[in-house]
Formats: structure tokens, sequence, C-alpha cells
């Protein structure tokens, strides 16, 4: 088997390592605390250390919620989770290994502490069907940090083929160094860390969920090491983290994380066959990184691929903060209702070549690559950019409807919502949901005039 290590934060290497034949995929059970093949998860950026020694904050606690409450309407309360970035210190990428101090400066002013703004955020968000969580790195470790000087002298730095400490990037005008993975774990330092960062924040056992930026094995020439021994002692923290109660997240997809972390950040690397042996619910992904030019991106639409949301929540420069909205919509319902709905049935075959493929799931569902149109049966739930799919997180019933330009189509009325009269239709705004109109059925179906870009939702009429 081929196994993916980041060898830095743009570049994959392959390495070998087996841990599981991928012929056993298909009996793993998913022991997680959460469904990450129905949930949105996404980071929401909050700060950095700016040029002056200081802090630039972009989204402090206080804007964060309320980030999160339109972000619930937008999706229609679908299960979220969201990993805050920059929360410690003076912001993201700051004093690692460290991790044990809340950035004062995204404090609310009715509370004594950041931390204890931090824990009302994590409570305040489960309102709006969100898990607020931390996105840390256990990877890099800066000259600047608590724990430098513990690190150095105990050994727990990765070294190059000379002796010197293992430099893997320049970020905040810092070098970053590898931490050693086995001589952590093994000297009880990883242990440590995962143990303070509770005592900071015990709201994380109800989270039940962590992220972590980076998480790369790299060999330690210095320690007569190889990525493949360093790679053991990730699964050996990650096992720790459970038994914790909380799962872990990535940066990148990692076959022999399979059965252990059920989700990365950007899934590449990924065949048909990966896809049809490791169901969702096992192992799966916010998207595909673009950068990686070799990736076969079609999978993405095959399969069903969410979104990162990061990149499209308002940023503090911007003078509309409302111009978000219509990107994260588009992003959204273009996206996330699709991959929902595919990673609810059985994955069974991929058929064709290139962009000629289909892919096959149970319950006579089909996504054609070619014609960009996903059908069950004989009704067509997408056509290129316009989709229309139940809502499958609401017990209620609910289609969801969106279209990347002005047409007015006929939306095919489910024949399990029964025999019904009519459908009401509302659009999906920040503030919640907003009534358009009432329309009668004909044939089961209603003629739906559509605005470019705007969401809708459809439901069955009151009488």
């Amino acid at each position: 088997m081929t196994i993916l290590f980041c060898m830095n934060k743009k570049k994959l290497r392959n390495i070998g390592l087996t841990f599981l034949c991928s012929c056993c995929y298909m009996f793993l059970q998913a022991q997680f605390r959460h469904d990450y093949s129905q949930t949105l998860v996404m980071k929401l950026f909050l700060s950095k250390p700016d040029e002056t020694g200081g802090s630039f904050v972009n989204c402090d606690f206080e804007k964060a919620l309320t980030i999160i409450q339109q972000v619930d309407e937008l999706t229609l309360q679908a299960p979220k989770i969201i990993y805050l970035v920059g929360w410690q210190y003076k912001g993201h990428d700051d004093k690692y290994p460290a991790f044990f101090e809340v950035n004062p400066l995204l404090k609310r002013k009715q509370d004594i502490t950041a931390s204890e703004s931090l824990r009302w955020l994590m409570t305040e968000a489960k309102k709006y069907n969100t898990t607020v969580s931390l996105h840390i790195n256990m990877t890099d470790a800066y000259e600047d940090s608590p724990l430098w000087e513990t690190y150095v002298k105990n050994d727990l730095i990765s070294k190059d083929r000379q002796g010197n400490l293992l430099v893997i990037g320049n970020y905040n005008n810092r070098k970053a160094y590898q931490v050693n993975y086995r001589k952590e774990w093994e000297k009880g330092f990883t242990q440590k860390r995962i143990d303070s960062l509770f005592t900071i924040v015990p709201q994380l056992v109800q989270a039940g969920t962590i992220h972590i930026d980076a998480w790369i094995a790299r060999e330690s020439q210095g320690h007569y090491e190889s990525a493949v021994e360093e790679a053991k002692y990730q699964v050996k923290a990650a096992r720790y983290w459970q038994q914790k109660g909380v799962d872990i997240t990535s940066e990148w997809v990692m076959d022999y994380m399979t059965g252990i972390v059920p989700f990365a950040w950007h899934f590449n690397n990924r065949g048909a066959s990966d896809y049809l042996s490791v169901p969702a619910n096992v192992y799966t992904g916010s998207g595909l990184n673009p950068d990686l030019k070799w990736t076969d991106f079609g999978l993405g639409f095959l399969f069903g691929t969410s979104m990162y949301g990061e990149n499209l929540f308002p940023k503090k420069e911007e003078a509309d903060q409302d111009a978000w909205v219509k990107l994260f919509s588009r992003e959204f319902y273009l996206n996330c209702l699709q991959y929902f709905f595919l990673n609810r049935y059985k994955r069974l075959s991929v058929q064709g070549e290139k962009n000629e493929r289909k892919a096959f799931f149970s319950d006579s569902i089909v996504v054609s690559l070619a014609d960009s149109s996903v059908y069950k049966g004989d009704t067509q739930l997408r056509n290129r950019g316009f989709v229309c799919f139940p809502v499958v997180w609401k017990e209620e019933k609910m289609l969801a409807v969106y279209a990347d330009a002005d047409t007015t189509v006929p939306v095919i009325i489910p024949p399990e919502w029964g025999k019904l009269r009519s459908c009401d239709i509302y659009k999906v705004t920040l503030h919640g949901k907003k009534s358009i109109s009432s329309k009668k059925l004909k044939k089961g179906q209603l003629l739906v005039p559509l605005k470019k870009e705007q969401p809708y939702i459809i439901v069955p009429g009151k009488n």
C-alpha cells in the first residue's frame, strides 16, 4: 500500500507502509464521536502574530458566535464542526509546541479571562447545531515557545544528517522545527501536552473532536529514524486522544490512519478503489487541494465533496461584511447537498474512463461526470449548476433548491411525500427562511422560478 506524508505544507511524497490491506477497510466499523460524512467541518480564522510583535485579530469570540448563528441559517441547521484557528497566545502558528494560553485579545468585555470567553463560545454554539473545537499543531516547534528549552534539553526535536535541529519551514518570520514523535512519546511529553490542554479547555471532552494541523511524519536522520517509524508514534498519539474521548482530524489524508482518523481537510490522492473500499463514515474530507495538479478531481464530483468554509468567512478588512454570504451559499448548495446525500448510500462501482465516468450507488443512484448530473432512478437531482436535493439531516420533509443562473425549472416532488395538493416555497436568508409562495402540484411537479445564486427550500403545503 502507498502511504502519503506531507513533507511540507504544499508537497506530498510517497512512503511505503502497511497497517491494513485495502480489502479490510470495508469491514471497518466507525467508532467515532461524530459522523463526519454527515457533518459540515470547517475552520474559522481568529488571529495571528503581527509584524510589530503584537496580534492581529480578525474575529474575536463574540463575532465568532454571530458568524456561527448566520451559518446555521444558511446551512438549514446542518450538523457542523468549526475549529478555531489562532485561538492561542498571539494567534495562528504561535508558540508551538506549547498550546496552553488563550489569546487575551479574543476575550469578551464581560468576561474576566479569555479562557472563560472560549468556554462560553463552545457552550453557546451548541444552540446553533455547531460543535466548536480547537485547531492545534503537534509537529512544529519554535524557539520563542515556553517549551523550547525543555524540548531541546530532552532531545525531542528531530535532526538532519549533520545533527542539526531539523528546520521544516518559516512561519510568522520564525523557523519551525520538527518535533520528534518517537522521543516525545517515549519520554511522556506527548501525553503531558495532551493532558495539559484538557485542564485548560475541559469542554474538549464534550466537543469530542480536535483538528491537528500539518501533522506530518518526517525522517530524523540524526536519530537514524525513518518516517515510517515516526508514523507509528503518530498512531500512538491518535489512540491516546481517542482514549480521552476525542476524535482526531488532520490536514492531509493518510492511508495508514484509516479507521483511526475519520476526516482530513485535504482529501487528495485518492483513487476510485479507495472511495469504493472505504466508506465515507470511516474516512472522508472537506475537499481537494487545487495546488496538487495530479489529483483526480473528477472523483470529488462522482463521490461528493464538502467545503472548506475558512476561505469564505468575512475578513476584518473587508468593507462589505455580508459579501461572503453568496460565496458561502454557492459552495454549500452546489457541494454539500450532494456530499451529504451520496454519503448515505453504498458505493457500488465506477464505470467509464476519464470525463465519461459514472459512479453507481445503491437505490438506483447514478452520478455522471460528463454532464454533471445526479439521478435517483428517473428523478434528476442535479443538472450542472442546478440542484434539488432532499435535506437529509432534517426529520421533516424538505427539498433544497439552488441554481447558478436565473431559471424556471420543474421540480419533481418525491413520491414518498405522499399525495399533496401544494407545496410551500421559501427563500433562505441570513435571518431565517422567508415565505415566497405556495404552488399547486401538477402531476407531482412544481414549476419554480429561481433567482441566480439564491437558495430556496420546498416543503409540503399546509393543506
